[in-house]
């Protein structure tokens, strides 16, 4: 068993970090996990989680750091990762828990098994590590090292449950990281993109990284154990904005725009760029337009046809912006995309996504080559589509 770091991000109600750290204080070899909650300037004066340390002190390492500003979930997520040492850490988030008190042991067990040297046990079944003169076992140096153990988490609130498999590249959560292969790659949360689907662009540029180098290896925990519990807080300060899903959009997006950028940005990340590269590239942006087209119009019917009010005008220029230059870069590529690779693309979004589906009224060829009205109306104009834009019974525009 070797030292981790365990990340969690606090904001507002320390009653609420309570269940996660019993979880903690009970795991196997609790000894070995250093726990760091990352105060994002809670706006609750009162609340400096020193009583959390107090408490749970006795049976982890565990202290409080404080973000200089309130920065949002990834960017806290960041400053724990900045303030910590540990070759490994886990994230979590603050209403989450540990399913099993060996779930942390089963993620480092899954990188020992992978990284020393073992032999046959003479007496028994199996094989056992080899020890070198201090009884350390002995680091096989024929394997690559680990870059993430990545187990299954179950999503369940009062309606539902449901598995998310541990090969997901979504959720940061259920995931043991090496942050040797962040620094090698300077792959961070991204600064403008820390309240909403932050996770997103993290993970594909942590995946992105290690699937294209070939010093690193992930690992991924069987889909049969169940290893973390993640409560989807309908109470968050995110998920209780009436418009939250749409605001989540133009976040989402503009997280799409932002990993194409980290993708061509070898100066970064140190990835070489070749065909295989270039193939990639030209395939993900395709990919990522196609989502913003059904995202977008959807996002209009939405407003057309239901009293939703965008809050902020930063969601609608978020979300046009971003979808405009998706657009644009799948314009440098148009000429090259088959017929049967658009189509091909256009259902695989639709049926294999979360795409918010609507019937559009613009077709996906004339939507990249010329654009539509809609890319270019003001916050006024969006609001004025109520009156315009008249759907019938099965979203189709009148």
């Amino acid at each position: 068993m070797f030292d981790i770091d365990y990340i969690i991000p606090c904001y507002g109600r320390p009653e609420i970090i309570r269940p996660g750290l019993r979880a903690l204080a009970n795991q196997w070899h609790s000894e070995y996990i250093h726990v760091i909650l990352v105060n994002d300037c809670s706006p609750n004066t009162d609340c400096d989680y020193q009583d959390l340390v107090d408490e749970f002190s006795s049976y982890l390492d565990i202290r409080c750091i404080r973000t200089p500003e309130n920065a949002g979930q990834g960017q806290a997520r960041q400053y724990g990762i900045d303030h910590s040492s540990h070759e490994y850490f886990m994230l979590q988030d603050e209403d989450d828990l540990l399913a099993t008190p060996l779930a942390v042991s089963m993620f480092v067990g899954a990188v020992e098994d992978n990284i020393y040297q073992k032999a046959e046990n003479p007496g028994g079944d199996g094989n056992v590590y080899i020890l070198d003169g201090e009884g350390k076992p002995v680091i096989d140096e024929t394997k690559k090292p680990v870059a993430i153990v990545s187990g299954p988490l179950l999503e369940f609130d009062d309606h539902h449950t449901r598995v998310i498999e541990a090969g997901n590249r979504i959720w940061v959560n259920s995931k043991l990281y090496n942050r040797r292969l962040l620094k090698e790659h300077d792959v961070r949360f991204n600064e403008a993109q820390s309240r909403h689907a932050e996770d997103y662009y993290f993970m594909n540029c942590f995946f992105y990284c290690l699937d294209h180098d070939p010093g690193y290896m992930g690992v991924l925990l069987d889909d049969k154990q169940l290893y973390y519990l993640w409560y989807p807080n309908e109470g968050s300060q995110s998920r209780k904005d009436p418009h939250y899903s749409f605001m989540l959009s133009g976040y989402t997006m503009n997280g799409s725009v932002n990993i194409l950028e980290f993708m061509k940005d070898t100066g970064r990340h140190g990835i070489a760029w070749n065909e295989e590269r270039e193939a990639e590239y030209r395939h993900t942006v395709l990919n990522m337009t196609v989502y913003s087209y059904f995202t977008f119009l959807s996002f209009i019917r939405r407003v057309a046809t239901t009293e939703y009010v965008p809050a902020l005008e930063l969601d609608w220029y978020l979300l046009r912006d971003s979808c405009s230059m998706l657009r644009e870069k799948c314009l440098e590529y148009y000429q090259t995309y088959t017929y049967t690779e658009k189509i091909d693309e256009y259902h695989i979004v639709h049926t294999h996504t979360d795409v918010q589906f609507s019937e559009p009224w613009v077709d996906l060829d004339t939507y990249i080559l010329e654009g539509c009205e809609e890319l270019s109306w003001t916050f006024e104009q969006l609001l004025q589509c109520k009156e315009k834009y008249r759907f019938n019974e099965w979203g189709l525009l009148e």
